[in-house]
């Protein structure tokens, strides 16, 4: 199954404002069945079997912010992976980034 997790993001001082990582994580059927997450957004975290992490964002005031963004779109891709069929791969589905 897969899950939106957020978590604060280490900037250095240079940077005015919040920042948060978002990510989508996959966790394994034991977590899912009692209904536990990691404790942090790593491949390391107990219980995780993938990671795509989708960056650190501003967090702004309103719906527009690149955090309020980022999560939405976390959601719609974690939406559509826990609705496809097991056998398809996520990197096919998706672009996760980068360049061109």
């Amino acid at each position: 199954m897969y899950v939106v997790m957020t978590s604060a993001a280490a900037m250095p001082m240079s940077c005015w404002g919040r920042y948060r990582n978002v990510a989508v994580v996959k966790i394994n059927q034991h977590m899912t069945a009692r209904g536990q997450l990691p404790k942090m957004i790593s491949r390391r975290a107990k219980g995780v079997l993938a990671l795509y992490h989708m960056g650190r964002h501003n967090v702004g005031y309103t719906e527009r912010c690149a955090y309020a963004k980022a999560v939405k779109e976390a959601e719609t891709r974690c939406h559509t992976l826990n609705n496809a069929s097991p056998t398809v791969d996520p990197a096919e589905m998706f672009t996760w980034g980068g360049s061109a």
